[in-house]
């Protein structure tokens, strides 16, 4: 294994690569945690916006399980990032994507909220990135990656939402999907939509187990697409 760095650091071990993703993921672990409190606050504060939540209180509340959950995450995104994209421009835009990934998973498993701040920057960063051929797609595959992301999750839905009368999915989540679908490309769209599914029927399995959770309460869907978001970058 051999991770560089676009200068005269050479990282040739994988305990190097650790150490520095780990480095990295507790340092940026403090100002993401605060953004997940800090930008539905900031929603919530706007005025004309309405939302119908299960967890509508945006209120900082002590350090949790989920925090230290994400933290391990964050840590676990960055030593891979180290270990296969290299501590260079490529990698740091990488960590960027995947802590953006785990930032929405942790304010729509908190809000049910996907905030358009996070999701179109990282639709649009994606673009960009391709676009200054720096990624493994070409801006083709890339709009082509975000546009079916967005249209195939959207269109059931506005079906579903015309027999049932109610909203299946947020928007967010179709933003999200995109997002993905920018980064990743199409081919990578069905296994991230596999894995954010199962993860999600998962989920409710659990809650209602353990938490007498009832199976037909909404359920976030982001923290699901992030996950496969990151596996499929890291698996593909």
């Amino acid at each position: 294994m051999l991770v560089t760095y676009q200068g005269n650091i050479n990282v040739s071990d994988l305990g190097m690569a650790m150490l520095v993703g780990i480095a990295v993921g507790l340092t940026s672990a403090v100002p993401l945690i605060w953004l997940s409190w800090r930008i539905p606050q900031q929603i919530f504060a706007q005025e004309c916006v309405t939302v119908c939540l299960a967890r509508s209180d945006p209120a900082i509340r002590a350090f949790s399980w989920q925090d230290a959950l994400f933290v391990v995450l964050l840590c676990a995104s960055a030593v891979g990032v180290a270990a296969t994209k290299g501590v260079d421009l490529e990698g740091l835009v990488t960590f960027y994507y995947c802590a953006v990934l785990l930032l929405l998973a942790r304010i729509d498993a908190r809000t049910y909220l996907l905030p358009d701040i996070l999701t179109l920057s990282l639709l649009w960063a994606g673009l960009l990135w391709h676009a200054a051929d720096r990624g493994d797609l070409s801006l083709v595959q890339s709009v082509w990656g975000a546009a079916a992301g967005y249209i195939i999750l959207w269109g059931p839905c506005v079906l579903l939402r015309g027999i049932w009368g109610k909203e299946v999915m947020g928007y967010g989540d179709f933003k999200l999907s995109a997002a993905i679908g920018a980064w990743l490309g199409c081919l990578a769209l069905p296994f991230v939509w596999l894995i954010a599914s199962c993860t999600s029927v998962l989920i409710a399995l659990i809650a209602h187990r353990l938490g007498g959770r009832r199976l037909r309460d909404p359920m976030p869907f982001g923290p699901g697409l992030a996950l496969g978001g990151i596996l499929m970058l890291f698996f593909d």
